[in-house]
Order: C-alpha cells, then structure tokens, then sequence
C-alpha cells in the first residue's frame, strides 16, 4: 500500500464553513480572528453530518483514479471515513476521534494502525489532501487572524499559526465571499513564503439556510497535480452515533 497520508480536513469538516462578513460601518472594528470564530461557529452549525464523496486525482491534465468514500462527522471533531470505490481500496477506514488522533483500516491486512505525526503533510492514495486538512477543523484554536481588506464582495484574512502549533504551512491567505455566504479559497505557503497549493470550494448550494459547497479542489501549484471531492446525498438531520467513532468499529466487516 502506498505511503500513508491523509484527506480532508476542512474539506470533510468544511462544507457547513461559512460566514456572511457584514458590510455595513459598525463591521470596521471587527477584527480578523473575530471573523475567523464566527466561520468556526458556522461551520459548526449542523454537528451530525453524513454524505457520499467521489475523489478524483488529476496529474498532467489528465484523470489518474477515481475514489468513491461514505463521511460521518460528528462535532467536528470525529470523523469516519469508509472506502467503497474501486475494489482494491474497497473496505479501508479512516477514524479521527479528534485532530490529534487518526487511525486507518486496512481490509489487506486487517490491521488498525495510527497515522503518524511525521505523515500529516504527505498526500493520501495520490492525492492532494493530508492528515493535516483532516484535523483544521476548528481554524480560530490553531491560528491567529488578520483582516487583510476587502475587495468587492471578498473579505481576506492571513491566518499565522499560533504559538505552539506545528503548521507545514506558514500563512493561509483565507477568502470569504459573501455573495456566497461563506469560505471560498484557501491559498497556502510554505516556510520560504510561496504560494505553494490552493483550495477553491464550488457548488454552493444551500441546506436548512446556510449556505454549503459541494465542490472541493486541491491544486498543488508545484506539479499542477488537482484532487476534486463531488458531494452528494447529504444528509445533517440523522444523529450520527457517538458509538461509531471507536477503533472497535475499524476492525468490523
């Protein structure tokens, strides 16, 4: 099996990541992590979530695989991940009981094994999401926020990595749209200050009132290379069972 990594993170925790950034006089004195709590409170707006993803991993303008996976979310926090396309990933299990700690299923092996550390920044299955997306999915806990300017309906904010948090990346550049109603591009850069991967969000639509992509792009400005999450059947009225987020669950059929 290929070199261990992972996906999602604000992606799996993200599509409920929004925030209306208010126009009007009295938000000058808003402050930039202020604005980052409020899409943080959004995003936890609904905390049972369930859908269907489809993956796609592009290299060279052409497709390399196609990934099909079940999401559970509870929180936040715990998140369950069930591989059902193609067949020989068919049966592998990701389980995040909280963004210090992710396990994998393996079917082959029929082993458990925690993702380590060292890993969080290495793409998964050939992709371009990592363990380190997977875990930013409370950005005001890790991050410091600055409010960069608005320009039209675009609000942005660089977010810095707060004292004691170990980040691959040292500044975010965060885009708020409010024609969308929430979170629409993340830019990365690495430690030298290059702009190094982006995260585009599209397909808004809207679920109880809040606005929620369906669409999520990784693009990674190095190789070219893009991974494309499609969501479907998304479901935030049933309870997702605590019970489910257990290294227990991982080793059941």
């Amino acid at each position: 099996m290929k070199r261990l990594a992972f996906l999602l993170a604000t992606v799996l925790a993200v599509p409920a990541a929004t925030f209306a950034y208010s126009q009007s006089a009295e938000a000058a004195s808003v402050t930039g992590d202020q604005i980052l709590e409020a899409v943080d409170k959004r995003a936890a707006a609904f905390p049972d979530q369930t859908y269907t993803a489809v993956m796609e991993v592009w290299r060279d303008g052409s497709k390399q695989k196609t990934l099909e996976f079940d999401m559970k979310m509870k929180d936040m926090t715990m998140q369950f991940i069930s591989f059902t396309k193609p067949g020989d990933v068919a049966g592998m299990k990701i389980l995040m009981t909280d963004p210090d700690t992710i396990y994998m299923y393996s079917p082959e092996f029929k082993k458990v094994r925690r993702i380590a550390a060292h890993t969080k920044s290495q793409g998964f299955l050939g992709s371009e999401f990592t363990p380190e997306d997977m875990s930013q999915t409370n950005l005001s806990k890790l991050f410091n926020a600055r409010l960069d300017g608005k320009s039209g309906t675009e609000t942005t904010l660089t977010l810095t990595p707060k004292e004691g948090v170990e980040s691959t990346f040292s500044k975010i550049e965060l885009v708020i749209d409010s024609s969308k109603g929430g979170v629409t591009t993340l830019r990365y850069f690495d430690g030298a200050g290059n702009h190094v991967r982006t995260q585009s969000r599209e397909g808004w639509t809207t679920i109880k009132d809040q606005p929620f992509p369906t669409t999520i792009r990784m693009k990674n400005l190095k190789t070219g290379a893009e991974t494309v999450i499609q969501l479907t059947d998304i479901d935030v009225d049933t309870v997702v069972d605590d019970s489910l987020f257990s290294r227990r669950t991982l080793l059941r059929g």
